[in-house]
C-alpha cells in the first residue's frame, strides 16, 4: 500500500468510533420507545427497532474490530469470567429444557445481554460518547414518559397505538389503581415501566446538582415529569418512594445533607401514604371493589411465589427449569394462575443455584469496578441507576423482559466507561462544567483523596 493510499483510509477510519457512538444512541432510542413485540416475526422472532440497529452496530464492530477487542481487553478478567458462567450456564440449562422459545431466549441472553453491554462500553469510551449516551438514556425515558402522559389525557393506551401499527395484540389492561387507569408505556407492565423511569431518574442528578442554567432547569422539569408519570401512571407505591429515594442517597453521598434527608422524609412519607390507601383504598375515593386489598393480595402473590420457588428449587435445583419456564412452574406449584413478580427468585426457577450465582457473580463484579467511580457527580449517579435497578428487581422481574434485560446492560456499559475516565474529567466531559465545580450552597462536594496526593507529592 502506498503512502497516499494510507492517509486516503485514515479519514474513513477515524469515523468509526463517532458512527458507534449513533449506533448506540439510535439503539437506546429504539430500545425505550417501541415495545418488545413492535416489529415483524420471523421464525418465532421479533425484528423490533432496536434489534434492526443492533445488528447495524455489530456490522460496525466487526469492520472496526481491533478497537473493540482493544476496549474488551481494557475491562477486568473477572467481567469475562462473569459472563462466562453466566452464559455458560444459561446454554447447560436451555440444552437440559430445550424448546424452541428456550433457545430463542438464550439468544436474546447473548446478543441483548453481553453484545448490547460490549458495544455500549466501547461507543462510550470514545471522545463524547459517554455524554451522548448519558443524555439519550434520560432524554428518550422522559419524552416517552411525555408522551404516554399525553395519549392517558384522552384515554389511549401508548402500546396501544403501536400495537395497532404492527398488529400484534396489545397488554392486558392492568386494573385501575385508586380510580386511575394505570399505564404501562412501552413496557409489558406499569411496575416495569415505573421502575424504568426512577432508575432514568438518577442520570438526571448530576445535571440538578452540578449543571448550569438551561441544563439544570430543564433536568428539573425532566425529574417533575418522571415523578408525576410515576405516580399518576403506574400508580406504583414501590416506584413513587424509590423516586424520593435515589436523589436522597445522591444528595447525601455529594455532601448535600439537607437536600438527602429531606429526599428520604419524602420518601417515607410516601411508603406510609401509598400503604395506607392500599389498605383503605375509599380515602383516596376508590371503591372497595375496584382497589380492594391491593397491599393483602400482593403481599399473598409474593409469599406463594417464595414457596413455590423454594418445591421447584427441591425437585431441579441446579440447573432449573429452563428458561422462560417460571411463570408455568409456579402456577402448577401454586394451583392457580400466577408470576413471579421478583427477577430472583424467577432466576433461580428458570436457571437454578448455578446460574443464579453466577449472574450474581457477574453483577458482583461489575459494581465493584464501578464503584471506583463514586466520587464523580456522573459516576456516582450511574452506581446508583445500577443499584436500583437491582434493588428494585426483587418486587418486579424487570430482567426476565427483554427490554428490561437489554436496558439494565446498556447502564452497565455506561457504568463501566466512567470508570476510564478521571473523576474530574468526567464530570466535565458529561456536564460541560468547568473543572473544579464549585460547591453549591456553601456546602463542599466529597473530596477526592487521589487529587489530594497528588496535589500533596513533592514535585
Amino acid at each position: 500500500m502506498t503512502e497516499q493510499q494510507a492517509d486516503a483510509r485514515r479519514p474513513a477510519a477515524a469515523t468509526l468510533p463517532g458512527a458507534s457512538v449513533w449506533l448506540m444512541a439510535a439503539y437506546v432510542v429504539a430500545l425505550l420507545v417501541f415495545p418488545a413485540d413492535f416489529g415483524l416475526r420471523v421464525g418465532g422472532i421479533v425484528l423490533t427497532p432496536s434489534r434492526l440497529v443492533l445488528v447495524a452496530a455489530a456490522l460496525v464492530a466487526l469492520i472496526d474490530w481491533r478497537s473493540y477487542l482493544t476496549a474488551a481487553r481494557r475491562l477486568p478478567a473477572l467481567v469475562w469470567i462473569g459472563w462466562a458462567a453466566f452464559l455458560g450456564s444459561a446454554l447447560v440449562t436451555a440444552t437440559i429444557n430445550p424448546s424452541a422459545a428456550s433457545w430463542a431466549r438464550y439468544a436474546s441472553l447473548v446478543a441483548e445481554g453481553l453484545l448490547v453491554f460490549l458495544l455500549v462500553y466501547r461507543a462510550a469510551t470514545a471522545t463524547g460518547g459517554l455524554r451522548m449516551l448519558v443524555i439519550t438514556v434520560a432524554a428518550t425515558t422522559v419524552a416517552v414518559a411525555a408522551v404516554v402522559f399525553a395519549l392517558a389525557a384522552f384515554g389511549i393506551h401508548y402500546d396501544h397505538v403501536l400495537s395497532s401499527l404492527v398488529g400484534t395484540e396489545p397488554l392486558r389492561e392492568p386494573m385501575a389503581r385508586f380510580g386511575l387507569e394505570r399505564q404501562a408505556g412501552p413496557f409489558r407492565a406499569t411496575l416495569f415501566f415505573g421502575i424504568w423511569m426512577v432508575v432514568a431518574s438518577a442520570l438526571l442528578m448530576p445535571f440538578i446538582s452540578d449543571g448550569r442554567g438551561r441544563a439544570r432547569s430543564l433536568s428539573v422539569a425532566a425529574w417533575l415529569m418522571l415523578a408525576v408519570s410515576v405516580a399518576i401512571l403506574t400508580v406504583s407505591r414501590i416506584a413513587m418512594t424509590a423516586m424520593f429515594v435515589v436523589p436522597g442517597v445522591y444528595f447525601l453521598v455529594r455532601g448535600r445533607r439537607t437536600i438527602g434527608v429531606a429526599c428520604l422524609v419524602i420518601a417515607g412519607i410516601v411508603a406510609v401514604t401509598f400503604s395506607v390507601l392500599s389498605l383503605e383504598p375509599q380515602l383516596a375515593g376508590a371503591g372497595q371493589g375496584e382497589t380492594g386489598r391491593i397491599l393483602q393480595d400482593s403481599v399473598g402473590m409474593r409469599l406463594a411465589s417464595v414457596g413455590a420457588t423454594i418445591d421447584a428449587l427441591s425437585i431441579k435445583p441446579l440447573f432449573g427449569w429452563g428458561l422462560l419456564s417460571g411463570p408455568a412452574v409456579l402456577s402448577g406449584l401454586i394451583g392457580e394462575t400466577s408470576y413471579v413478580d421478583n427477577m430472583y427468585l424467577s432466576l433461580l426457577v428458570e436457571l437454578g443455584l448455578v446460574g443464579t450465582v453466577s449472574f450474581l457473580f457477574l453483577v458482583a463484579v461489575i459494581l465493584a469496578r464501578t464503584s471506583r467511580a463514586w466520587r464523580s457527580a456522573v459516576g456516582l449517579a450511574l452506581l446508583i441507576a445500577v443499584v436500583a435497578e437491582l434493588t428494585l428487581a426483587i418486587f418486579a422481574s424487570t430482567l426476565e423482559s427483554t427490554q428490561g434485560y437489554a436496558a439494565f446492560f446498556v447502564l452497565c456499559g455506561l457504568a463501566l466507561a466512567a470508570v476510564e475516565r478521571p473523576s474530574d474529567a468526567l464530570d466535565v466531559e458529561v456536564l460541560g462544567v468547568q473543572s473544579p465545580l464549585p460547591a453549591p450552597d456553601g456546602i463542599a462536594h466529597v473530596p477526592d483523596q487521589r487529587r489530594e496526593r497528588e496535589a500533596k507529592a513533592p514535585v
